[in-house]
């Protein structure tokens, strides 16, 4: 899991709290207000978070607790708005007052991992009464340009206000949180300072929020911040309570600059788009009609160039994955312009979403245990980002490495109608698995005959042994695999009873 927490500068910039006198504060939308007014007003809440992680490699157990420390933004009816990675696999929240230090429990009203945004509603209605009673919500300003100054709101020690002045001097789309998933961001310079409540910070424009802070270089002095736009998508999805989260297009593309590749395009010059070298099974790509080797020239009336970006009307030159999961919602209607075999053809559709549970590599599993099955001391699991990212991309050797580029292309495996990719991740030293301890990594084909296209056909299949033994195919040498079925049952026992501290047998959800 990647983390965001700040690597802060210890320099701290005195005009932080610039102060037109001793009781007032200044934003960088260059309103003075005075400090009691903003702190009393400011809809500031810290979040405390207790969380606990579910091991990739040892399915069935936990890893060690931990905390995190936030502030949280009050929006309208009372919900808290705090960035997904902030409550990832919580176990507790709670809400703090930042002057009267009175607590509420909370819990995770709607969650968004890829876009790390989420909202928090008290536990207890009733008592929540009192607690909002003072607060009032911040609006949300999604207008903001290169060239405004924005400015990140902190909490100190005591209840104060710090304000770090901020300018935005790009826009562009970066990835958030999930690996994969890009959004839109704001970037700005300035020096912010560490405080214990700085996993999550607000990002405001002249009293309305204008983002929250994602992650700050205190080296170069760059901050990225997840802007208003985002988020407001995010709380239309949420108003009805069903949340179908953001499009996927799932294209892969290349970009058409090199003269080469252009003339084996049979491109002239002035033409403009991108290819598409993949189309991914289920998404909205797919749906549209797309087909590898399209040249996309328009989405939406927006023209793309060479590169993938596009004249947006508000940030200027972007990425066109923002027209797809920015501009637009999961039903909403899709027009693209491709150039195909030499002719113009205008697709048309609407934007879907597949959603990340039902794709064959998992990309992210917050909040819930990895699916596995024990069979006889050989451990059976989903393929999935989270477990390969578990060894660190410097330990990715042997079978690990071999299982990484799988995830990367995995269409050999679509084809074959697999819904996610099961392999042999481990061997516990149990009586019936003895001699097979280094197979580790490797692919699961057949189990007693069967095509293994997911844990639920394996945990079928090992019902069904052939003449009392099971045998598992496996992709690499030496292949194959026996068990005698009483055994692995005798073993399946001792696991449970023993020393493995194995609560169960199998997650298959």
């Amino acid at each position: 899991m990647k983390t965001f927490l700040f690597s802060l500068s210890s320099l701290v910039l005195a005009m932080s709290l610039c102060a037109q006198g001793p009781e007032v504060a200044v934003d960088s939308g260059g309103v003075g207000t005075p400090r009691e007014a903003i702190i009393k007003s400011s809809s500031l809440l810290k979040v405390n978070v207790t969380y606990q992680s579910f091991s990739p490699h040892i399915p069935w157990q936990k890893e060690s607790p931990g905390s995190r420390r936030g502030l949280g933004v009050v929006l309208k009816g009372n919900e808290i708005l705090v960035t997904a990675q902030m409550v990832a696999d919580s176990t507790y929240i709670e809400l703090e007052q930042p002057e009267s230090g009175q607590k509420l429990t909370a819990k995770v009203k709607a969650v968004d991992y890829e876009a790390n945004v989420a909202v928090l509603v008290a536990e207890n209605a009733e008592r929540a009464k009192g607690f909002f009673a003072e607060v009032k919500p911040m609006e949300i300003d999604t207008g903001a340009r290169i060239g405004d100054g924005l400015s990140v709101w902190q909490i100190g020690p005591a209840g104060d206000l710090i304000v770090t002045p901020l300018r935005v001097s790009k826009v562009e789309t970066a990835e958030y949180f999930v690996d994969g998933s890009v959004f839109l961001v704001y970037e700005g310079n300035g020096i912010i300072r560490t405080e214990g409540n700085s996993f999550t910070l607000p990002v405001v424009k002249g009293g309305k929020l204008a983002g929250l802070l994602l992650r700050y270089d205190s080296k170069n002095q760059v901050t990225t911040v997840l802007p208003a736009p985002i988020i407001d998508h995010f709380l239309k999805d949420t108003a009805d309570g069903t949340y179908e989260g953001f499009p996927n297009l799932g294209v892969e593309f290349q970009l058409t600059l090199d003269g080469q590749f252009r003339d084996y395009l049979k491109m002239k010059e002035g033409d403009t788009g991108m290819y598409v070298s993949q189309v991914m099974k289920g998404m909205t790509g797919e749906k549209l009609g797309l087909k590898e080797g399209d040249i996309i020239t328009s989405v939406n009336g927006f023209d793309i160039d060479s590169r993938g970006n596009y004249r947006d009307p508000q940030y200027g030159t972007l990425s066109v994955s923002h027209v797809v999961r920015g501009r637009a919602f999961v039903g909403d209607a899709l027009k693209v312009t491709v150039m195909r075999e030499g002719k113009e053809v205008v697709l048309e559709g609407k934007l879907a979403r597949k959603n990340p549970a039902e794709m064959i590599v998992s990309p992210y599993r917050f909040d819930r245990g990895p699916n596995y099955l024990l069979a006889g001391g050989l451990l059976f699991q989903e393929l999935s980002k989270a477990y390969l990212e578990g060894f660190g991309r410097d330990r990715q050797t042997g079978p690990i490495l071999r299982l990484a580029r799988l995830a990367k292309s995995p269409e050999a495996f679509e084809k074959k109608g697999c819904k996610k990719i099961i392999f042999l991740s481990a061997v516990l030293p149990t009586p019936s698995a003895q001699g097979y301890e280094r197979m580790g990594g490797q692919i699961v084909e057949e189990v007693n005959g069967v095509a293994i296209t997911d844990l639920t056909t394996l945990d079928e299949a090992l019902k069904k042994p052939i003449n009392g033994v099971h045998t598992i195919r496996l992709g690499e040498f030496p292949h194959l695999i026996h068990i005698d079925a009483l055994a692995m049952e005798r073993d399946n026992m001792a696991i449970i009873t023993g020393g493995y501290r194995v609560g169960s047998l199998k997650r298959i959800e």
